[in-house]
C-alpha cells in the first residue's frame, strides 16, 4: 500500500510529516496549501475526540514552522456535525485555539442532506471568533440563499461546482446550468466583500474570475497550477495525508479525467 501511494500524485502521503514538507515544497513555487486529513466520520464522541486530537496537533505543527500562506482544512463529519452542530462547533474551537493569528479553518463541502447543519456549525464558528472558511457548492439550488446568509456573517468562502450527486429537485446537473450558477454565485459573493476563492480546474472560470484566488487538487492539473502561480495570480492546492486514502483518491483520477476533458471544450 505505501509504495502505491508513494507514486500517487494526489495524495502527500501516510503521515502529518509528509504533508508538512509537501506543503513546504510547494511554497517555495509560490503556491499555498490547506493540508487536511483523512479522518474517519464520526458518528460518536469518542471517534470525533480522537480526530479533534490529531487535527490540534497539525494546528500547532502548521502553527510552528510553516508559512502564513499554509491554512488547515477540516470536512466537519470528522468533528461529529452528526452529533449534533454545538459539539461540533466545540470541536472547532479546540483546534482554533491550536492554530496561530494570521491563519484559517477551511471547511468542506458536503451532501446536500449535510449542506444546513455544516453552515450553521460554520456561522456559529463565526460568531464565536473562529477564523472560518465556508464552503459552497454552486449545483445546489439554496446556495444563492446560502451566500447572501454567509455574506451577512461576514464570512470568507469558497465556491466549488458540487461534489456530490443530488436529486434533480435540490441541484442543478453538472454541465452549462452549474457553470451558469457558478458565475452569478461568484459575483455575489464578491461583491459581499469578504473573500471568494474559486476551487476549478475549469479555464473559463480562471478567465471569468480574473484576479481571484484558485484552489486546486494536488495532483490535478498540476502545469495549470503552475502556469498560474508563474503569472502572478494566487493559487492554493489541497495537499491531504492519511492511511484511508483509496476512495479518495479513486475521485481525484475520475476529476483529472473530467478536467482534462473541460481543457478540450
Amino acid at each position: 500500500m505505501t509504495a502505491t501511494l508513494t507514486r500517487n500524485p494526489y495524495v502527500a502521503g501516510l503521515d502529518r510529516d509528509s504533508a508538512l514538507a509537501r506543503a513546504r515544497e510547494l511554497a517555495g513555487d509560490g503556491v499555498a496549501a490547506n493540508i487536511g486529513h483523512f479522518a474517519p466520520v464520526a458518528l460518536d464522541r469518542e471517534t470525533a475526540l480522537a480526530n479533534t486530537a490529531e487535527y490540534v496537533e497539525l494546528a500547532r505543527e502548521i502553527s510552528a514552522d510553516q508559512p502564513f500562506s499554509t491554512w488547515l482544512e477540516v470536512d466537519l463529519p470528522h468533528l461529529g456535525l452528526d452529533v449534533s452542530v454545538e459539539f461540533c462547533a466545540a470541536r472547532l474551537l479546540d483546534i482554533a485555539r491550536s492554530l496561530g493569528p494570521g491563519r484559517w479553518i477551511q471547511t468542506g463541502a458536503e451532501d446536500g442532506d449535510h449542506t444546513t447543519a455544516v453552515l450553521d456549525t460554520v456561522e456559529l464558528t463565526s460568531r464565536q471568533g473562529v477564523p472560518i472558511r465556508g464552503s459552497l457548492q454552486a449545483n445546489l439550488r439554496r446556495s444563492p440563499g446560502d451566500a447572501d446568509r454567509l455574506i451577512a456573517a461576514g464570512v470568507p468562502l469558497r465556491l466549488v461546482k458540487g461534489g456530490f450527486p443530488e436529486p434533480s429537485l435540490v441541484a442543478w446537473p453538472f454541465g452549462e446550468e452549474t457553470d451558469v450558477a457558478f458565475v452569478g454565485i461568484g459575483r455575489r459573493i464578491l461583491r459581499g466583500g469578504h473573500g471568494l476563492t474559486i476551487a476549478s480546474h475549469d479555464r473559463v472560470m480562471h478567465e471569468v474570475f480574473t484576479g481571484t484566488p484558485v484552489e486546486m487538487l494536488l495532483g490535478v492539473r498540476p502545469g495549470v497550477a503552475r502556469r498560474l502561480a508563474g503569472q502572478g495570480r494566487r493559487v492554493r492546492l489541497y495537499v491531504p495525508y492519511g492511511t484511508d486514502w483509496h476512495d479518495y483518491v479513486a475521485k481525484r483520477a475520475d476529476d483529472a479525467r473530467k478536467a482534462e476533458a473541460l481543457q478540450r471544450r
